[in-house]
This record gives structure tokens, C-alpha cells and sequence, in this order.
């Protein structure tokens, strides 16, 4: 069961909520110091009522932490009504975790009206802040409309995740030409060479995923593929069953001293799985 969430950024000496944990702050009980921690249970209303009331949404750190710690929590909606709330600046880093609390809850089209709210204070050209809208349009898989961003900002963050976006949709054509608006404007980005890795494989061009891994992580003086990569490059090896290849990837991630993720062995188990089902499939 995902665990919910719970801010503590009550300034200190103030009473908590019974049930709310105690903050742990800093000097002086300043804001920055405040820790955010995973807890068992949500918070009740009072306890809402509790981080609406104090300092910290008065000032831009205190809720941009209350905005990131609702988005790592899921809980995207209350991260919206936190910001509503605060009387606090919004800052570059209020919009993109804004923006990124959006992605959470697929809503593309409110991340695009914060987008035009951040144009008109200079902060819808940011690269992690424009990125952050064409992620949450992926993820609604609105992916025509983070084309529309990528073409607006040939930024080298924005393209890769207009090519995540792509992926999603399972638009590999539309990811492919993006990946080559990117190497043509002289970026190279890991990220969106393993999106259009991964979009090539899910769109049954194994062939060409594998030769794209191969060309953009494997060559000299080649990027690192970390392990979202090698996630990308397993899938092609699955569509194919390609369980030896598979296997040496597995490897290569360990090689690399890489932190292990049961995505990548479920992956290759896959692969194993359908070159077995062509074996033991009768011959017509």
C-alpha cells in the first residue's frame, strides 16, 4: 500500500496538531530547515488548517517544501490549494514544482495556464519550468501539445521530454524526428535518446531501438544511459526476444555499479520468456 504524506513545517515552539509529527527545524526554527517526512496516515483538516495558519506560507521556501512534499506524496490537488492559500512570492521553483504536482495528476491543460501565468513573469522560457509543462502534458498523453512547446523552446530539456511525451503515446515516428531536432541543434541528452529508445521499442522497431542504445550509449566517448537507459534498451531486447542480449545488459548495469531495479530483471525475464515461446512454437 503507498504510504501518504504529511509536511512538517511547523516553525519552532508552536503546539502541533495531536497526531500531526513535530517539526524538526533548523536554527531558529527557519523555514529551510524544516524536514518533510512519509507518514502512515493523511492529515486531518485541522492539521491543513495548521500549515495554512503558520509562517511558512508567508515565505517562498516554506511553500515551495509544502508544494514538493504534496507532489511526492501524490497528493497533487492539496499542493494547488497550498499555493492558493500561501501569500507568499511565487518564484521559478513555485511554478516547476507546480507544474510537476500538474504532471502528478494529469491535468496538462492546468499545467498549460500556469505555463502563460509564469509568461508573464518572465519564467515560461526557464528551461526546468517550460520541461516541467511539456512532462505534464506527456503524461496526460497530450503529447501534441508538448510538440507545440518543444517547437516553441528548442531547449534541450523541453525536446526531451516532448520525446518522453511521444513515447507515452506511443508516437515513435514523432519521437524519432524530435531526437533528431536535438542532435541537430547540438545537445545531447540521455534523457531523451532513452525516451527514443524506449519509443522505438514500444512501437515494435526493436531493430532500430537497439541500434539507437547501441550508437548513442555504447560508441567512444558515448553518454551514460543510467538505469532508465538500460530500462529503454532491455525493452527492445523483450520485443525481439532477445534474452542474450538482454542478459549482457544486465551485466553492463552491474558493471557500472548501477542500483538494481526489478523493472530492468522483469524486463529481461520477458525477453527469456518470448524467445522460449518461438522455440517451443510448432513449426507450420
Amino acid at each position: 500500500m503507498r504510504q501518504a504524506w504529511a509536511v512538517e513545517t511547523v516553525p519552532a515552539g508552536s503546539t502541533a496538531t495531536p497526531g500531526w509529527p513535530s517539526a524538526k527545524c533548523g536554527g531558529g526554527g527557519h523555514l529551510r530547515g524544516c524536514a518533510v517526512q512519509v507518514v502512515s496516515f493523511p492529515p486531518s483538516e485541522e492539521a491543513l488548517q495548521l500549515l495554512v495558519k503558520n509562517e511558512f506560507l508567508k515565505e517562498t521556501a516554506g511553500l515551495n517544501a509544502g508544494i514538493n512534499a504534496c507532489r511526492a506524496g501524490f497528493q497533487w490537488e492539496l499542493a494547488l490549494h497550498l499555493a492558493a492559500e500561501a501569500s507568499a512570492t511565487w518564484d521559478a521553483v513555485t511554478y516547476s514544482m507546480l507544474l510537476a504536482a500538474c504532471s502528478r495528476g494529469s491535468s496538462w491543460e492546468l499545467a498549460l495556464e500556469f505555463l502563460r501565468n509564469a509568461a508573464h513573469v518572465g519564467f515560461a522560457r526557464l528551461s526546468h519550468v517550460s520541461s516541467a509543462a511539456a512532462s505534464a502534458c506527456g503524461r496526460a498523453s497530450a503529447w501534441a501539445a508538448a510538440l507545440a512547446l518543444a517547437a516553441r523552446d528548442r531547449d534541450e530539456a523541453v525536446l526531451a521530454a516532448a520525446i518522453d511525451a511521444c513515447r507515452r503515446a506511443q508516437q515513435w515516428e514523432a519521437a524519432l524526428a524530435l531526437f533528431g531536432t536535438l542532435k541537430s541543434s547540438g545537445h545531447r541528452s540521455a534523457a531523451g535518446a532513452g525516451a527514443a529508445v524506449s519509443a522505438l521499442a514500444h512501437g515494435s522497431r526493436w531493430e532500430e531501438a537497439l541500434h539507437l542504445f547501441e550508437s548513442e550509449f555504447q560508441l567512444q566517448e558515448a553518454m551514460n544511459p543510467g538505469i532508465r537507459g538500460f530500462a529503454a534498451a532491455l525493452q527492445a531486447c523483450a520485443a525481439g526476444g532477445h534474452w542474450q542480449i538482454a542478459l549482457s545488459f544486465l551485466e553492463e548495469i552491474e558493471r557500472r555499479q548501477l542500483p538494481p531495479d526489478k523493472r530492468c530483471f522483469d524486463i529481461a525475464l520477458s525477453a527469456y520468456r518470448k524467445a522460449r515461446e518461438k522455440v517451443s512454437r510448432p513449426s507450420l
